[in-house]
């Protein structure tokens, strides 16, 4: 059975398969692929697929077509609605939700304004148009039919059943009855290009609806076909070639050259097994391809080709035969994608539409769902990864070797592989080898012993005497001197004596280096020790090799050498010391490159102390690094545990190469990478080594060239009490305005780059708030309690690799102060209140008049009165003072009547006690007397003068008793005005003071001297100072307890005016009085 019948045979069973097919989807939910791997593409090239379907959110299985928009979304025609996708969600329009005319989208086409053309299909297996055409605006998603949108439409809208796009701007429509190519834009409108006149005229029979037509537009150009027997067209800008292909049974277009011809497989009823490959040229001539080879044709004659769709771009197109696999072809690769193998059911796979995005994914729309290809060149070359060798199944390497003339050597685990042209080898002796160096023309392998690997036997054997703890590094310093950087500590093996030497540091207290992941020299021929504690000087003499046999921790045997002659001295850092050093580079200007793990990379300029960091926020797709190499045009080649990182160590820039770009993983390894002599560079990882040049990379951009667009906008509105979908009116205006009780808004935004999401992280800040970049890992943010005034939200997007966008989402934001703060309001309050007051003013100034003019008449009646009042109050003031001061005269009078009585007395008696005793009281009522007639000799009749009733008091003691010892009394009494309530006893305690001083102070005809102080403590507080020189009371006296009638008087007198008296022996009799006028006490009380 030819294949020719099998095909007629398919085609009679296809919907019916199609449709269990599509049954048996519908119950899996998902397709399954295959358990064995993808097929490697071809090391020329690096191949990324994945598949989305109903699991990634489309609405189903069976993706008929799509495009990429204007803003970069992409938008999927399915069975069971419109989808368009961002990299993470897919969003569903349909006709319940959105209104659409139908649900079976199978064609889409953009304008130059961002309008989608969506054309529909009947329910069922058919994939021609049922004459029903929606526009959608892409941005704002308002959806009306195509004759509601363009009015005056020079055709029905039932007669489209093609719409395309042709890779320009412009949409290509074909209708029928009768058959018209137009082109549309939104700048030149609908214009007709070609009218297929021949097929209005032999057609009429002819059912598009049912036959369907089979027509590619691409490059500017269209091919149209209604069958293979009928002419065809193709239409370009300026011509129109129409041809016929005879005796032939299919053909399946492949695309446009560079030079704008359409090249087309074929079968002929000679050869229905076989496709020929033929082209159309530019003049209209349609030929064989003789040269295949030139345009990677070579394996597509001679197949029988079941399905080929061509890209929109119309330069390249996949190619499928069920039984074997799919196939891409451009005019500079023919490239297996997928084998049968790979996915199960790939034998009834459909495949419908391929379109191109802006970032050189390519798209297939197939009865599966959608699968996303990403072609890259391949600039590395791998060895040793698990696809190139079987020998080792753990394929991690470790150390590298390679020159020009000699073969790439490298440790995969337990093996030591190497490679020279297509010849392969390897050895191992099952112990985990590291370190690999060229040391006195021989290579040496560092495990927990050092070997010496001989590539020409293939063999490799262990030096005596070196075993200990891993070597990681090897250095050679000259001809016989190996350097060896180990877990612990640093040794040296001389390989012409075969020994090994231990090394001690050169401070004894200094840490010991761990974990020595690298030796280099420096341009002043430094050696350096990197090891995971710290940066190492090593200096060596190499003139004078003195030998010191002794116990060596280092290495085990009896005993090892110690050059006297080494200094190791570790750099003594804050900085460094709080580091985990993976590696480290010093360039020629100085300055130490060092790579961590866990904190990216640092550059350290020793001389200033200068320090930068430079981590995931930078660019970096990760903070762990484990390998730095240098190429020759200033850029840095780190590796790590996510990419390969070019660094430019002049402008920072960053570059991240992962399996996309076609290293084999993404995970590297520590003191895994090496540099030839050609300035080719070799990094290890968890899947071998790969090797490139750094030369091709050279115009690789640095800038991420992917849109971040905003995905949807909720914001909460007060007037409404809740969260409001305010995405479409964002879109429109690009502005965010917030009203006083708008309390918060959520954004969603999305990188379209169309890889992993988890990947993505993102980064904004509120200009005019935030001074630094807030970073995020989820694509939406909230933003809540900003104060009010006028702002700018920045946000920005960095992919898996590390890499920024280059565009940024800048938004105004703008939160509108309440009524209340609002400028018009303020003056309208502050002209309100002004005016206020100026009524008030006015209104008061009026009552004030009248007030004024009442009061003075009140005034002028009081002053009257005042006046009179004033007068009758001075004459009753002065009878009162005459009154007062006759009071105290007769009072004073009286006092006198009574003191000569009892001086009469006392005359009569002949006990001298008696005698004192009238004396003393005779005294009192002299210093009361005294104290009225300082009252009424002068104006002030409520106080007197306390110090010139104190001089005359004195007078008056000291003239009793003068005559009998003469005693001087030094007074110190400032002016002062006393009560009487507090005159009359002070004026008897000092009476009694002044009295026993002269009695019994002084023996018989002694001069002697008292002296009396009164000072001003606080306002209404005094002190009475008052001393004598005699020889004061006995020795134990208790004054409190005093039976003798004066010293009792004083006690009292003192509580009577608020005080208390103290007694000391100073140089004789001291008394102390505190005491208060009569207001203080009146306070107190």
């Amino acid at each position: 059975m030819t294949r020719f019948v099998r095909l007629l045979k398919r085609n009679l069973f296809s919907c019916c398969f199609r449709g269990l097919l599509m049954l048996a989807f519908g119950i899996t939910g998902h397709f399954v692929l295959a358990q064995s791997k993808f097929t490697p593409a071809p090391s020329d090239y690096t191949i990324t697929k994945r598949l989305l379907s109903i699991e990634n959110g489309l609405a189903s299985h069976e993706v008929f077509c799509g495009l990429q928009d204007a803003a970069g979304f992409l938008w999927f025609g399915t069975r069971n609605g419109l989808n368009r996708y961002d990299g993470k969600d897919c969003l569903l329009f349909t006709r319940q939700r959105n209104k659409l005319q139908d649900n079976k989208v199978v064609q889409l086409a953009k304008d130059d304004a961002n309008h989608l053309f969506i054309a529909y299909s009947s329910t069922g297996f058919q994939l021609t148009t049922n004459g029903k055409v929606d526009v959608m605006d892409a941005t704002t998603q308002e959806v009306k039919t195509l004759k509601a949108a363009f009015p005056n439409l020079p055709f029905q809208e039932q007669d489209v059943y093609w719409i395309a796009n042709d890779g320009t701007d412009e949409v290509s429509f074909l209708t029928a009855f009768p058959f018209r190519y137009w082109k549309y834009s939104s700048k030149r409108g609908f214009r007709l290009r070609y009218e297929l006149k021949s097929w209005n005229q032999t057609q009429s029979a002819v059912n598009p609806r049912v036959t369907g037509p089979f027509c590619v537009f691409g490059n500017g150009s269209a091919l149209l076909k209604l069958t293979n027997q009928d002419p065809q067209y193709l239409i370009t800008n300026d011509t129109v070639f129409a041809f016929t292909q005879k005796d032939v049974l299919r053909s399946l277009p492949l695309g446009f050259t560079r030079q704008n011809e359409l090249l087309v497989t074929y079968n002929t009823k000679t050869e229905v097994d076989r496709f020929a490959v033929g082209r159309l040229t530019q003049k209209g001539r349609f030929e064989s391809v003789g040269d295949l080879h030139k345009y990677h044709l070579n394996a597509v004659k001679d197949q029988y080709w079941y399905q080929i769709v061509v890209a929109t771009n119309a330069l390249s197109s996949i190619l499928y035969i069920s039984t074997d696999a799919l196939y891409l072809w451009r005019e500079d690769a023919f490239l297996k994608v997928i084998s049968k193998s790979d996915w199960k059911g790939f034998e009834n796979l459909f495949i419908y539409g391929l379109f191109p995005d802006n970032l050189g994914n390519l798209w297939l729309c197939t009865s599966l769902g959608v699968l996303q290809l990403a072609i890259e060149k391949n600039r590395f070359e791998p060895y040793f990864s698990i696809s190139q060798q079987s020998l080792q199944p753990n394929s991690q390497a470790r150390g590298i070797y390679a020159d020009d003339t000699g073969p790439i050597v490298a440790n995969i685990w337990t093996h030591t592989f190497s490679q020279q042209g297509g010849k392969l080898q390897a050895v191992s002796d099952e112990e985990i080898k590291y370190a690999i160096v060229k040391h006195d023309s021989a290579l040496y392998v560092g495990g927990y012993n050092l070997f010496r690997y001989d590539a020409a036997k293939n063999t490799i054997r262990a030096s005596p005497g070196g075993q200990g703890s891993e070597i990681w590094s090897m250095f050679s310093l000259n001809d016989s001197l190996l350097l060896l950087g180990r877990t612990t500590g640093l040794s040296v093996f001389n390989s012409r004596t075969r020994q090994f030497d231990s090394l001690s540091l050169a401070t004894p207290n200094t840490p010991e280096a761990k974990f020595v992941y690298r030796f280099f020299k420096d341009k002043t021929g430094t050696v350096w020790a990197v090891a995971e504690n710290g940066l190492y000087k090593l200096t060596i003499d190499e003139r004078r090799l003195t030998i010191d046999r002794r116990p060596s921790p280092i290495v085990n045997g009896q005993s090892s050498m110690v050059n006297r002659q080494w200094s190791i001295v570790k750099i003594q850092s804050t900085f460094l010391n709080g580091l985990s050093l993976l590696d480290a580079y010093r360039d020629a200007d100085g300055i130490f490159w060092l790579a961590t793990n866990g904190e990216g990379l640092y550059r350290w300029d020793p001389k200033t102390n200068a320090i930068r960091q430079f981590n995931i926020t930078a660019g970096f797709p990760s903070d762990v690094l484990y390998r730095i190499e240098p190429d020759e045009f200033d850029h840095l080649w780190i590796s790590s545990d996510y990419g390969l990182i070019r660094f430019h160590r002049k402008s920072f820039s960053v570059n991240t190469y992962t399996t996309v770009d076609g290293i084999t993983h993404n995970e590297f390894n520590r003191t895994s990478s090496f540099r030839s002599s050609d300035g080719r560079l070799f990094f290890g990882g968890i899947d071998g080594v790969n090797a490139f040049y750094p030369r091709d990379f050279r115009a690789d951009t640095t800038t991420l060239q992917v849109p971040l667009r905003i995905i949807a906008f909720n914001q909460f509105v007060s007037s409404q009490n809740e969260l409001v979908n305010k995405t479409t009116e964002l879109l429109n205006t690009s502005h965010i305005t917030l009203k006083p009780n708008d309390r918060f808004f959520t954004l969603e935004f999305q990188l379209l780059d169309f890889t992993k999401e988890a990947a993505h992280r993102y980064a904004y800040k509120i200009e005019g708030i935030d001074k630094n970049w807030n970073y995020i890992t989820e694509n939406s943010i909230r933003i809540s309690g900003l104060p009010y005034g006028d702002f700018t939200l920045h946000i920005k997007g960095q992919n898996g690799e590390g890499a920024w966008s280059k565009s940024e989402l800048i938004l105004p934001l703008t939160v509108l102060k309440p009524f209340y703060w609002q400028w018009w309001f303020i003056s309208g309050a502050i002209l309100l209140f002004l005016l206020a007051v100026s009524v008030f003013i006015r209104f008061r100034v009026k009552q004030l008049a009248a007030d004024k003019k009442k009061l003075e008449q009140m005034v002028n009646e009081r002053t009257v009165q005042l006046k009179r009042s004033l007068s009758e109050q001075s004459d009753l003031l002065l009878e009162k003072d005459v009154l007062m001061k006759e009071i105290h005269h007769r009072v004073k009078n009286n006092l006198q009547v009574i003191s000569g009585l009892l001086e009469l007395q006392s005359k009569s008696l002949t006990d001298e006690t008696a005698k004192d005793a009238l004396r003393d009281g005779q005294n009192r009522v002299r210093s009361i007397a005294l104290i009225h007639q300082n009252l009424y000799q002068f104006e002030n009749l409520s106080s007197i003068d306390l110090k010139r009733f104190i001089n005359d008091l004195c007078r008056q003691v000291q003239s009793v008793f003068q005559k009998q010892k003469p005693v001087t009394i030094r007074i110190a009494v400032p002016d002062l005005h006393l009560d009487i309530d507090s005159a009359v006893p002070l004026g008897l305690i000092l009476n009694e003071l002044l009295s026993n001083s002269f009695k019994y102070a002084f023996s018989e005809g002694a001069a002697g001297e008292i002296q009396l102080e009164i000072r001003s403590l606080t306002e209404g507080r005094y002190q009475l100072r008052y001393a004598d020189d005699g020889p004061g009371l006995p020795p134990g006296f208790d004054l409190a307890r005093a039976s003798t009638l004066g010293l009792q008087l004083v006690n009292d007198l003192s509580r009577q005016i608020g005080g208390s008296v103290q007694y000391a022996m100073k140089n004789g009799a001291a008394f102390t009085i505190y005491f208060t006028n009569r207001d203080q006490r009146k306070n107190e009380d």
